[in-house]
C-alpha cells in the first residue's frame, strides 16, 4: 500500500475508535443517572454560571465596535482564549494513563498512529462539552452589543488561536509527561511544583484583575513581546470594521495559519511515539523498592491507630491519594492571594482559616469514600473480618492526624502572635472539636453513596470521592466552623455568658450526635456489604 493509502486507513481507524469511545461514554452516562446529572450540572455550571459573569463585559466589548475597535481588549481576550484552550490541550496531553475503555483492543488491532488520532478526536470532543456553552454565551453577549457581524468576526479571530492553542498545549503536556516518566522525580516534588505553578497563575491573574479595577483603565497586552502580536492580528481580522492592518499583523496571521497543520503533525507524531514507548507501564518501576516505615509509639496504641499510620505511609509514598482535594486548593489560593496583598491578614484571619482548613482536611482526606478507595482489598476485607470498623476508624485517625498538623501545628502558633492566651486556648479546643466531628460526619457521608468505579482525575486513576460530597462537606464545614468562632468570640467578650453556654452545649451536642451517627451508619452500611455490591 502507498503512504497515502496508509494515511487514509489510519484516518478511518482513528475515526472509528473515536466514535466507538464516544458512544461508550454516552452509554455509561445514560445508564447512571447520578453521573449524568453530575455531568450536566458540571457543564452548565462551567458554561452558564462562569459565562454569565463575563456576559456584561462581552456586551460592552461588542458595543465598542460602533465607535472604534477596542484592540487592547481584543488582544487580552485572544490571549485568554489561547491560554484556556492550551490548558485543556496540555491536560489531555499529560493525562494519557489509559486509552479510553478499549485500551487493550485498540493497542493491538489498529496502528499506533490511528490510536493517537482517535484519542485526540475523543478528548477534543470532550473538551468542547465545556467550551461550547461558555463560548456561546460570550458570543451571544458580543452579538447583543455589536450585532451578529461583530460576533462572527470575533469567532473567526478566535478559531485559529483555539486550534493552535489546543495542539501546542497537547505537545507541551506530552513533553511534560515524557520528562515526568523519564526523570522519575519524587511525586512530592512533582506535587510541590504543580502547587507552585497553580499558585503563581492564580496570583498573577488576581494581580492583573486588581490592577484593572483599581485604575479603571482598559485592558491591554503589555510589551512583553514587541509589537503586541495578537493586537496586530486582531487588526487584520477586524479590518472590515475600520482597523488598519500592519506588517506584523499579516506575519502573525500567516504564522498562525501555518502553525495549524504543523501542530497537528507534531502532536500526532509525539503522542504516537509515547504510545509505542508505553510510558507509565509497570515495567518502568520494576525493581524499585519503597522505604519501610516502623509504627511510631503514638500510633501503636490500637489496631485502628496502626491502620491510620499505614494510610499516612501510603500517602507519603504516593501523594496522588489526595488528588481529589484539588478543588479545595482554590479556596487556599484565595486566602493566599488576600494575604499576598495584605500580609497582616495572616495574623488576623489566618489562625481561624487554618482551623477551618484542618477540619475540612481531616474529613475529606480519607473519609469521603472509605470503601471505594480500598476496592482492591475489599474481597479480603469482607471475607476475613467480622466488621470494617477498624478500617473506618483507621481512616478517621489518619485524617485527624493531617487535620491536627494544620489546625494546631500552624493555626496555634499564628494565634499566639496576635491573640491573648484565652483566645489561643479556645481556638485550640475548638479545632480539636471540629476535627473530631469532621471525620465522623465525613465517613457517614462517604457511606451514603460510595463510588467503586475508577475514573481519571488530575492524571490519577482511582475511585475518587464524589465532587458533590467534597464541595458540600467543604462549604458545610465552613458554616459550622464560623458558628464555633462566633460562640468563642461571644464567650471571650464576657457578655451574654448564659446564652453562650447554652449555645456551646447545643453546638457540641449536635456535632457529637452527627459525628457518632455518621460513624455508626458507615459501620452498619459497610458491614452489610457483599462482593455483589461493589
Amino acid at each position: 500500500m502507498t503512504a497515502r493509502a496508509h494515511a487514509i486507513e489510519d484516518l478511518w481507524d482513528g475515526w472509528t475508535l473515536a466514535r466507538t469511545e464516544l458512544r461508550a461514554q454516552l452509554r455509561r452516562l445514560r445508564s447512571d443517572r447520578r453521573r449524568l446529572l453530575a455531568t450536566v450540572v458540571g457543564v452548565l455550571g462551567f458554561g452558564a454560571f462562569l459565562g454569565l459573569s463575563f456576559v456584561p463585559g462581552a456586551i460592552a466589548f461588542g458595543s465598542e465596535f460602533g465607535e472604534a475597535v477596542p484592540l487592547g481588549t481584543a488582544g487580552v481576550a485572544l490571549w485568554t482564549v489561547t491560554i484556556v484552550v492550551a490548558y485543556f490541550g496540555a491536560a489531555n496531553g499529560f493525562n494519557q494513563s489509559q486509552v479510553g475503555t478499549v485500551a487493550a483492543l485498540a493497542r493491538t488491532s489498529i496502528p499506533p498512529r490511528a490510536v493517537s488520532l482517535g484519542r485526540i478526536v475523543t478528548q477534543t470532543v470532550q473538551a468542547t462539552w465545556f467550551i461550547v456553552p461558555l463560548g456561546a454565551l460570550l458570543l451571544g453577549g458580543v452579538a447583543v452589543g455589536g450585532g451578529p457581524l461583530v460576533a462572527g468576526a470575533v469567532l473567526l479571530a478566535a478559531l485559529p488561536l483555539m486550534v493552535v492553542g489546543l495542539f501546542v498545549g497537547r505537545v507541551i503536556g506530552a513533553v511534560t509527561r515524557y520528562g515526568n516518566e523519564r526523570l522519575q522525580v519524587s511525586m512530592w516534588v512533582k506535587a510541590l511544583l504543580l502547587l507552585g505553578l497553580m499558585g503563581a497563575i492564580f496570583l498573577g491573574t488576581q494581580t492583573l484583575l486588581d490592577a484593572r479595577y483599581e485604575t479603571g483603565t482598559q485592558f491591554a497586552v503589555g510589551t512583553l513581546v514587541p509589537g503586541t502580536p495578537l493586537q496586530s492580528y486582531a487588526a487584520v481580522v477586524f479590518a472590515p470594521f475600520g482597523t488598519t492592518p500592519g506588517p506584523l499583523g499579516v506575519v502573525v496571521t500567516g504564522l498562525l495559519l501555518a502553525a495549524i497543520p504543523l501542530g497537528v503533525v507534531v502532536a500526532l507524531k509525539l503522542e504516537t511515539y509515547l504510545l509505542v514507548s508505553d510510558l507509565g507501564s509497570d515495567a518502568s518501576t520494576t525493581g524499585h523498592v519503597e522505604e519501610s516505615y516502623g509504627v511510631p509509639r503514638v500510633f501503636d496504641a490500637s489496631p485502628a491507630a496502626r491502620v491510620g499510620w499505614r494510610y499516612l505511609v501510603r500517602t507519603r509514598r504516593d501523594p496522588r491519594m489526595l488528588a481529589h482535594l484539588t478543588p479545595l486548593l482554590f479556596g487556599a489560593f484565595g486566602l493566599a492571594g488576600s494575604a499576598f496583598q495584605d500580609p497582616g491578614l495572616l495574623l488576623t484571619i489566618g489562625p481561624g482559616a487554618t482551623v477551618v482548613a484542618g477540619a475540612v482536611l481531616a474529613g475529606s482526606a480519607y473519609c469521603l469514600n472509605p470503601m471505594g478507595d480500598d476496592r482492591d482489598q475489599l474481597p479480603l476485607l469482607l471475607t476475613s473480618t467480622r466488621s470494617v470498623d477498624v478500617v473506618l476508624r483507621g481512616r478517621m485517625v489518619a485524617g485527624g492526624a493531617l487535620g491536627t498538623v494544620v489546625a494546631l501545628g500552624i493555626g496555634t502558633p499564628l494565634a499566639v502572635v496576635e491573640h491573648d492566651p484565652g483566645y489561643v486556648l479556645g481556638q485550640s479546643l475548638l479545632a480539636v472539636l471540629l476535627i473530631t466531628a469532621s471525620v465522623g460526619i465525613a465517613v457517614g457521608l462517604g457511606a451514603i453513596a460510595p463510588k467503586f468505579e475508577r475514573s481519571e482525575y488530575m492524571n490519577v486513576e482511582r475511585a475518587h470521592p464524589s465532587q458533590w460530597a467534597l464541595l458540600g462537606f467543604f462549604f458545610g464545614g465552613m458554616v459550622v466552623a464560623v458558628i464555633g468562632f462566633v460562640l468563642l468570640a461571644t464567650t471571650l467578650s464576657g457578655e451574654y455568658l448564659l446564652p453562650a453556654a447554652f449555645g456551646w452545649v447545643l453546638y457540641v451536642a449536635v456535632l457529637g450526635v452527627a459525628s457518632w451517627g455518621g460513624y455508626r451508619y458507615a459501620v452498619r452500611r459497610f458491614d452489610a456489604f457483599s462482593l455483589d455490591d461493589m
